[in-house]
This record gives C-alpha cells, sequence and structure tokens, in this order.
C-alpha cells in the first residue's frame, strides 16, 4: 500500500491560505509472502467466523430442502457404501482392523464408518473446492465480500455432516458392544484437526484454481477417488510390508483415521508424534493455500 500526501490552501475565516494534508491510499498488491501468516490466516477466519456460519447454515438447508428425507440423506449415504464395504472387505476379502483378538463383524463395520467418516470431511470439501468461487460470483463481482471465509463455511458444512454421523457410530457402537465409549472417544474432535487443517488449504487453492480451469473438478474427483483406496480405511498400515508402509506413511489422513480407530475401538491414546507431523503438515498446507487464494483472489473478477 502506498501513501501520496498533498496540501490544500483554505481558511474559512480569513481566507488566507493554510496548510492541511490529503492522503490518497493506491491499491498496490502485496507480496504472497505477507500472507505467509498464521496468526493473519487465523485472525481472518475469527473475524468473520459468523458469517462463515452463516453461509454453512445455508448451504446445508438448501442442500436437503428439496429432498423427501431432508437431512436423513447425510447417513444413507455411508450407511449404503457401508454395508457395501463391509461385505467386501470382510467376507471376500477378510482384513482385521482393531487389536482384538476376536474382531466380530459388527466391530470391523465400526472401524470402517469411523474412517469413512474422518475421511468425509476432506472428501466432502476437497470435492467442492474447485466451484466456491463460481458458484459463489454474486460475492465477487456485486459486492466487498471476505472470500476466504467461503472455504471456512465448507469445512463447517463438512463438520456437521461428521457430526450427525457420529451420532450413528455412537448408536451402532451401543448396539454392538453393549458398552459406552471411554474417555478416548472425547480425542476426536482434537484428532480430525489435522483434517480440516488440510481440508482448507486445499480448499483455498482448488477454488482458486476453478476459478480459471473448470474442467479442475474432474481432476480432483479423481485424486480424491485415487487418496480414498491408499488411506487406510478398510486395512491397517503395520499390516503391509514395510515399502508401503513408509510410503504410505507421509500421508497425514492415514494417521488422523487410525488415531481416531483406535481412541474409539481400542480404548488407546494416539501416536501422538505421527499425530504432530500431521498438525504440522496440515498447518502448513493451510497457511499456503491461504497465502495462495489471497493472491489469486483479485483477479478472480476479470474471469468471472
Amino acid at each position: 500500500m502506498s501513501t501520496i500526501t498533498t496540501n490544500a490552501t483554505t481558511n474559512a475565516t480569513t481566507n488566507t491560505p493554510s496548510k492541511s494534508t490529503i492522503t490518497v491510499q493506491s491499491a498496490t498488491p502485496r507480496s504472497i509472502v505477507a500472507y505467509l501468516n498464521p496468526l493473519a490466516m487465523v485472525a481472518s477466519l475469527w473475524r468473520n467466523r459468523a458469517l462463515a456460519v452463516a453461509l454453512a447454515k445455508r448451504d446445508i438447508e438448501q442442500k436437503y430442502k428439496a429432498h423427501r428425507l431432508g437431512i436423513l440423506w447425510v447417513l444413507v449415504n455411508p450407511l449404503v457404501l457401508l454395508a457395501v464395504y463391509t461385505f467386501v472387505f470382510s467376507v471376500v476379502f477378510p482384513t482385521k482392523l482393531t487389536d482384538q483378538k476376536e474382531e466380530k463383524l459388527g466391530l470391523f463395520a465400526l472401524a470402517v464408518f469411523a474412517g469413512l467418516l474422518t475421511f468425509g470431511i476432506f472428501r466432502e470439501v476437497a470435492a467442492r473446492a474447485p466451484m466456491v468461487i463460481v458458484s459463489n460470483r454474486h460475492f465477487v463481482t456485486k459486492m466487498v465480500f471476505p472470500l476466504e471465509i467461503l472455504a471456512l463455511a465448507e469445512v463447517l458444512s463438512a463438520l456437521f455432516n461428521f457430526a450427525i454421523g457420529m451420532v450413528v457410530w455412537l448408536v451402532g457402537y451401543g448396539f454392538i458392544v453393549r458398552e459406552v465409549p471411554t474417555w478416548h472417544a472425547l480425542l476426536v474432535p482434537v484428532l480430525i484437526l489435522p483434517v480440516c487443517l488440510a481440508g482448507l488449504g486445499v480448499s483455498w487453492i482448488f477454488s482458486s484454481l476453478g476459478a480459471f480451469l473448470r474442467d479442475l473438478t474432474s481432476m480432483v474427483e479423481l485424486a480424491v477417488t485415487v487418496l480414498f483406496f491408499i488411506t487406510p480405511i478398510f486395512f491397517r498400515l503395520d499390516r503391509l510390508p514395510a515399502e508401503y508402509q513408509h510410503a504410505l506413511s507421509y500421508n497425514p489422513l492415514a494417521h488422523v483415521i487410525q488415531g481416531v480407530r483406535s481412541a474409539l475401538l481400542d480404548h488407546a491414546e494416539p501416536d501422538w508424534a505421527w499425530f504432530g507431523w500431521a498438525l504440522a503438515g496440515s498447518l502448513a498446507l493451510a497457511v499456503v493455500g491461504y497465502a495462495f487464494f489471497m493472491k489469486s483472489k483479485r483477479a478472480f473478477a476479470d474471469v468471472l
């Protein structure tokens, strides 16, 4: 931001010249480095949190108000997929996902469902990201609006679906295990924090690129599908050959999902060292995504 100072001469009483200062600010672009500040990112999101919540609420209402089953569709899709995946990976290709000696079919279903719900946060945000700016073009062309909170609204909407799914998971756990989850279940909101941060970063990057590349949606859908099958939702990392364990361990979602399953089903704390790495990596992705978005958004109006 540059400042230009000029002098004006008027005097209301004597008509003699008097000096006053007029400051004009020109909107020169900021460097992308200026946006690589985690505190600035958090401050921006916190300042506009109420608006983000309102947008997420509107999105949820619009998504399900035209359906006869309404919000029940949040449950139908994962439950149908759960039934299919449970049959395939416990009957056709049997595997084991918990540390318990005898893993019943119900426990396997709960383990898969926990993985599906956790990955679902990232999948929903990433899949919708390329069209976020395009579908909200009125915020770009007709008003001054903090566009960066659109990504936060997407994450909040995904978290709502996650919360509904977790209620179903807890009910299923009560029927199958006949117990109440231990205190380790309270760790789940903390454990999914890297997924939320990674979702924010990916949403900022893909939404920026989506404003210029309209065929990005198909590419993202393919990438998310590949990531889905290399993330340990239907298998465990420690059951893979060593060389594959090392390669897939760089996926932050892998450790988050295993941590969530450990807390919910094995009643154990996650590997906090790996969680720390996942949190640091996802925070870095969020900061880079925020900087990329803030630098790119000046050109959105030119292409929409």
